[in-house]
């Protein structure tokens, strides 16, 4: 039976989730409403505030766990991406969604992104990192928190040139040019 429950409230956030970015890919975020989630999601009021405290919310929590969620299901077999042992495999994940959603991405983090958007777009991007690019780094512990934060950022900005770029800037080509900047300099 708790099972049942636990499949019901994944679908219920998940429903809520997808309502809320079918939403901000047809109008900005600030002009979304919790009735308009609910409309569309066919939701009542009292299970979206079961769940979540506000859009806000639900826009970071539900996209933290959607990724969390993607991170779970490897790759299919693809010569472009990186092997998972790779440091930065984590990376590159984050900025292929780019290349398969940038309308969603455009949204996201891309230049009409509004800043609340865009902070919690990056706080799921630093969330998901610290998650995965744990044992990955070779930075002192105490340099772990920042590190991730720039690299957040990093991964945000290169999401909207891929979005942005209307095909032009692969996942792959964005990910060699990180990879690029975070590799040891020749000595």
């Amino acid at each position: 039976m708790v099972e049942h429950a636990d499949r019901r409230v994944r679908r219920t956030r998940a429903n809520l989730h997808r309502a809320l970015i079918e939403l901000m890919v047809e109008r900005d975020y600030d002009r979304i409403s919790v009735r308009d989630i609910l409309d569309r999601a066919d939701t009542g009021r009292s299970t979206f505030y079961a769940h979540f405290r506000d859009k806000d919310d639900l826009l970071l929590a539900s996209s933290v766990e959607y990724l969390r969620d993607l991170f779970a299901v490897p790759l299919p077999p693809d010569a472009a991406t990186p092997p998972d042992s790779d440091r930065l495999a984590p990376v590159y994940r984050l900025l292929v969604l780019a290349q398969q959603y940038p309308d969603v991405y455009r949204v996201l983090v891309g230049r009409s992104a509004g800043g609340v958007v865009l902070r919690s777009t990056r706080d799921v991007v630093e969330r998901l990192l610290t998650d995965q690019m744990a044992g990955r780094l070779e930075v002192a512990e105490q340099d772990f928190a920042a590190t991730i934060a720039f690299l957040s950022w990093g991964v945000v900005g290169m999401q909207a040139a891929i979005a942005d770029s209307g095909g032009a800037l692969t996942a792959r080509h964005a990910y060699d040019v990180v990879a690029g900047l975070l590799s040891p300099a020749d000595s």
